[in-house]
């Protein structure tokens, strides 16, 4: 049988071994036919599509285990302001994007990502004023770089109905001035007041930020993602959505949908039962514990090193999650946890025993998203339930420079000293899942790759890399990246690696990974990305 696609002169890495081959891999429909040494002429046919990888890396697409599809289509379309240096920069920044029209009629609203005052000359947060008077008739929301927080005007605020006399939601606080007026800054859960207005859009726009986001994601060559669903106001996105798309045919990318834990399960079970496909799929329940350390809202076993009143906040009722984890593993559901603190990873370990205990081991794979910081001792947990770490190294470098890092401030030295222990993890879990968090960062893999290999911020600090011992190799990060993440969703058997039999999703590297420095890692791109067996994007 010939090949409907030949991929020749290929540095192949399979996924399976540490080392890549020199070979080939044949595609016959959506599947992966053979793969090996040499040239494979002999399967192609006259009607074979032969690409020539010059030496390049092969590999399985990249599977993004922790993504939010929606806000990170909104990401393509909206201004990013991460690089502004001050309050006035960010608003004449939107203020600039406005005058193009980028956000419709006079009644829509402007909404920008990334700020952050941490990165800005003054460290000083914004306030509405500065918006209002940019803005005074439309609504503004723009999210700040770790999405955990909202800057807002007066308008949006009315619309949200957040006064002097509005409550701080549980989980969230309102900001707010000396006489109790808001500032306009809504931290944590009371982002939500907001959001759930902001990013009310029609089946129609969502397709169209979707596509927009997909467009990226197979120049990336990320062929699956998990997409956690839930913000602070419920779930961004609708599922039955994704189905028309894909039963359209316009997926490019594999979508496994994790929907609000805190939601109706059993409605999520019906959405497991009836969006079923090779490329969508109800795959886990999510929810956040915590929130950051660097706002000192991930909740920690010791208090924060320069805030000493202070150990975190839980987003929701922990009780509310101690009582629907176990009712999710009942279900067969697999639980995806949001925990940047020590004390929140501890609950999650705590719930997926109880689960357990309750109701025996199944085939749930219950994760830990994000595993900032665990305390050593709970560290073997993660292989004794067979919890999954789910992480993203680029978090690493929050910052430009290693001097500018907040995490040994607010954490202090010793415990900065043991953050993002991703080696110890893999050696617990036996897996590794690896995503992007985008858009709280941007989801090219190399970036990822490069900070899991190296652990350095961007001004090459500290020597050796943060924490060294607990470096990955580039096998064991692009391992995570595919196989880990698809092992966490309960597809190793379709998806992951390059073997017969496998969804032919793969990408073809602009050079040999194996062969560059890390800094050159960073440099790399995809020339090439088959999804379910054809070519979707080509340099």
């Amino acid at each position: 049988m010939n090949a409907d696609i030949l991929i020749r002169n290929g540095s192949v890495f399979d996924s399976v071994s540490d080392e890549p081959y020199g070979g080939y891999v044949a595609i016959s429909g959506n599947r992966i036919m053979e793969t090996g040494q040499g040239d494979g002429a002999a399967l192609a046919g006259p009607n074979t599509k032969v690409i020539d990888a010059k030496g390049g890396t092969v590999m399985a697409g990249f599977h993004d285990s922790h993504t939010h599809l929606l806000m990170a289509g909104m990401y393509t379309a909206y201004p990013n302001l991460s690089d502004c240096r001050s309050e006035e920069e960010a608003v004449a920044r939107m203020v600039a994007a406005a005058e193009t029209g980028i956000f419709g009629g006079e009644d829509s609203w402007v909404i920008g990502f990334g700020w952050y005052h941490v990165f800005w000359d003054n460290k000083q947060l914004p306030s509405h004023e500065s918006l209002d008077a940019a803005f005074p008739d439309r609504p503004v929301m723009l999210l700040n770089a770790e999405a955990h927080g909202v800057w807002v005007n007066s308008k949006a605020m009315r619309i949200a109905g957040i006064d002097e006399n509005t409550p701080d939601p549980k989980g969230g606080e309102i900001l707010r001035r000396p006489d109790g007026r808001p500032s306009g800054i809504l931290s944590e859960g009371a982002s939500g007041l907001v959001t759930k207005y902001a990013c009310d859009f029609d089946a129609e726009r969502e397709k169209e930020l979707i596509g927009r986001f997909m467009a990226g994601a197979a120049a990336n060559g990320i062929t699956s993602i998990c997409d956690v669903m839930p913000y602070f106001h419920g779930n961004m996105g609708h599922i039955p959505v994704y189905s028309q798309m894909d039963r359209s045919g316009s997926l490019t990318v594999r979508i496994h949908a994790a929907p609000d834990l805190l939601g109706d399960l059993d409605e999520v079970v019906e959405w497991q039962r009836a969006y079923s496909s090779e490329k969508l799929k109800v795959a886990h329940v999510k929810q956040f514990l915590d929130g950051v350390s660097t706002t000192h809202t991930a909740l920690m076993l010791e208090p924060y090193a320069d805030d000493p009143q202070s150990r975190g906040i839980a987003m929701f009722p922990l009780s509310d999650i101690r009582r629907a984890v176990p009712e999710a593993h009942r279900r067969g559901l697999s639980v995806k946890l949001h925990s940047c603190g020590d004390a929140s990873a501890r609950f999650a370990l705590d719930c997926y025993e109880e689960a357990i205990n309750n109701y025996g081991k199944n085939d749930c794979r219950h994760a830990i998203e994000h595993c900032e910081y665990i305390d050593g001792e709970d560290i073997p947990r993660f292989g004794e339930l067979g919890a999954v770490p789910s992480v993203q190294p680029e978090h690493l470098a929050l910052t430009q420079s290693y001097a500018e890092n907040p995490y040994r401030e607010t954490m202090g030295e010793k415990r900065a000293g043991r953050c993002w222990r991703y080696r110890s993890l893999l050696r617990s879990s036996g897996h590794i899942a690896i995503g992007s968090d985008c858009p709280v960062v941007n989801n090219n893999p190399f970036l990822e790759i490069y900070r899991g290999i190296s652990r350095v911020h961007d001004d090459g600090e500290p020597a050796g890399g943060w924490n060294p011992e607990e470096k990955l190799t580039l096998a064991e990060v692009l391992r995570g990246y595919t196989l880990g993440s698809a092992w966490a969703a309960l597809r190793e058997g379709e998806l992951g690696s390059i073997e017969s039999g496998k969804l032919a999703d793969i990408i073809i590297i602009d050079r040999d990974l194996f062969a560059s420095e890390p800094r050159e890692i960073k440099k790399a791109s995809v020339s090439v990305t088959i999804f379910d067996g054809r070519v979707v994007y080509e340099k």
